[in-house]
């Protein structure tokens, strides 16, 4: 999804990742070792990614940080997945001790960052830091979410870059729940031990 569609999408009553007609996905080899048929619709989020996104929260704990997930959606013969392979800051975000804003500024950065590095790839979804209170979505985030990151696939992870946590929200039944997913080994652990970098594949 490019940023001129991010307000684009399903209303909230009505999205739901298990609603994703996945037969249109493109054909590609599913990044983890596996086997058996997959009943749900799989996440998986490059480890670089999580680095990336663990050293953007470490660098701001006094206030909240964003960026943006991407990446695209594919099917093998197992089932359909969703892949993480990237992420974009959110430069010239009004950051908070308690919220985060993407401003017209930081939209304008991020559709630069796209076209520039990631011109095949889509907008899958959000990340935010909640640095020291835990992993939820506040009444703010879920306006962001229902507002900008509303369509069936599109995802929210929060990271406590101080507790060491993280969690990955999904469309379902028009909430966003918390959903398990999967890390493909793509780079070694920095020397910033948490739990972000730790997380094993499921």
């Amino acid at each position: 999804m490019g940023v001129s569609d991010k307000t684009q999408g399903a209303s909230a009553s009505t999205l739901d990742i298990d609603s994703i007609a996945s037969d249109t996905w493109v054909q590609r080899r599913f990044p983890i070792h596996g086997q058996g048929k997959r009943n749900v619709v799989q996440v998986v989020v490059k480890r670089s990614v999580l680095e990336a996104i663990c050293e953007h929260g470490l660098s701001r704990t006094d206030v909240e940080v964003c960026g943006v997930l991407v990446g695209d959606c594919y099917q093998d013969e197992r089932g359909p997945f969703i892949y993480v392979e990237a992420m974009i800051q959110g430069e010239h975000s009004d950051s908070k001790v308690a919220q985060v804003t993407f401003t017209s500024e930081t939209w304008n950065h991020i559709q630069q960052e796209l076209d520039q590095h990631f011109s095949e790839k889509r907008i899958l979804g959000w990340y935010h830091t909640h640095p020291g209170f835990g992993i939820f979505l506040s009444s703010m985030d879920m306006f962001i979410h229902e507002n900008f990151f509303n369509q069936n696939d599109q995802l929210a992870l929060v990271y406590d870059p101080i507790n060491g946590e993280d969690g990955l929200f999904v469309w379902h039944h028009g909430q966003a729940e918390r959903h398990q997913y999967l890390v493909e080994e793509d780079a070694g652990p920095s020397s910033q031990s948490t739990a972000i970098l730790a997380k094993p594949s499921l």
